[in-house]
């Protein structure tokens, strides 16, 4: 009777010790992104008519060129580009006239000294060529009218279109009018404004003015009242230099369903490929990639079912706290920015920016919030738009 209930007491002993021994199991922890905009990098930067190298001898003589005559303020892209198009737009009076083909931009600026005009053609140009030069992406853009195939003079109108960093999208720049162009608070592209203007949106739309020699009011509102009637005009195609297998060729964005066309007021074209979308003009730079690798070894469902022919799915679930992953990682990069230098982390929101040696590094998640963060840095120091990742390990 005693050595009976020794072993009534025993078994529930051994029960109740089971039933502990699986309620203070090992918890099942997550690894869960509340956010991010770690996304696939468009390869289009490759097409860009860009220097091939920053440390490129025109390159670097056009630089010290113009630091010699001023140096703009880099605290922020728009205030870059604000100074550096004050100081092209003030170089010379805009007359129509060309340059030849093979003048530079710093001759062309070196004649502008000696009093020379020049045409929007050249504006562009020299902006461009400068922002090149300070590390900034720039590209000289046509726009015209549906008469751009066999159309007579004016029916094409150079500007700029930059790539902002810090706003993640290219901006309309005009050097000849010396205007960046919002609506609202949003500096927009050239393919905004024209659907701005197609839907009578003129009032929305507001001038940053960098002409010094428009300084009053009224100065300036005639200049927008006339220009937006003279741009209104160009809102057949957008055109751009690009490189292809070593060959300059010319992208072409039609805006709207305005046809293809082989001629450029009845003369030869360069080689033209056409784009279809918006996205295909108007791709984004200088942006980073993550790439996760888990360090450590974890099960799943096939690894755990390969080992017990008998799991079910509720016993996989009760199982899966054992065999769920660390967030132990090897992180690689990736980026489409031009004349790239080095990547820069910033871990769980610290201060200060760590330059990344190589391409790969490990990291190794705290429990509960964390947040990684990197960019690009061109050689000319220039850092790219953040990458981000907010991460809880909970």
């Amino acid at each position: 009777m005693q050595s009976s209930s020794f072993l009534s007491l025993l078994t529930f002993s051994l029960i109740l010790f089971s039933a502990q021994e699986y309620s203070f199991s090992k918890p099942l922890k997550k690894i869960i992104i509340d956010s991010t905009n770690n996304v696939s990098l468009s390869d289009r930067h490759y097409y860009l008519s860009i220097p091939s190298a920053y440390n490129k001898k025109q390159v670097q003589m056009l630089k010290e060129f113009i630091q010699q005559r001023f140096k703009p303020k880099m605290q922020s892209d728009i205030q870059a580009f604000g100074e550096i198009l004050s100081w092209v737009n003030s170089r010379w009076d805009h007359d129509g006239s060309m340059s030849p083909a093979n003048m530079s931009s710093m001759e062309i600026l070196e004649a502008a000294e000696q009093g020379r005009n020049f045409s929007c053609n050249e504006y562009a140009n020299v902006f461009t060529d400068i922002m090149h030069s300070l590390g900034f992406v720039c590209r000289t853009i046509g726009v015209a009218t549906s008469d751009i195939a066999y159309g007579g003079m004016g029916v094409s109108h150079s500007l700029c279109e930059a790539w902002s960093n810090d706003l993640n999208k290219w901006i309309l720049i005009d050097p000849q009018f010396g205007l960046l162009i919002k609506q609202g608070n949003q500096y927009v592209n050239f393919a905004e404004l024209q659907v701005l203007l197609s839907k009578k949106l003129d009032k929305s739309i507001q001038f940053e003015h960098f002409d010094t020699r428009k300084k009053t009011t009224k100065e300036r509102e005639q200049l927008r009242t006339e220009y937006l009637e003279f741009i209104k005009q160009y809102n057949a195609y957008i055109m751009f230099n690009a490189r292809l297998s070593g060959k300059d060729i010319l992208h072409v964005l039609p805006l709207g369903s305005y046809p293809q066309f082989l001629t450029s007021q009845g003369g030869n074209t360069r080689p033209l490929i056409f784009l279809s979308t918006i996205n295909d003009a108007y791709f984004s730079l200088n942006r980073t990639h993550m790439l996760f690798d888990f360090n450590i070894p974890s099960g799943d469902a096939g690894s755990v079912a390969a080992i017990d022919s008998n799991l079910t799915q509720e016993l996989f679930m009760e199982r899966m706290a054992e065999t769920a992953s660390i967030p132990d990682f090897t992180i690689s990069f990736s980026n489409n920015m031009p004349w790239f230098s080095h990547y820069e982390m910033r871990f769980n929101e610290d201060d200060s920016w760590k330059k990344i040696s190589g391409n790969t590094m490990k990291l190794l998640l705290r429990n509960g919030k964390n947040t990684i963060e990197v960019r690009s840095i061109n050689q000319a120091g220039i850092a790219g738009p953040i990458t981000f990742m907010k991460v809880r390990y909970q």
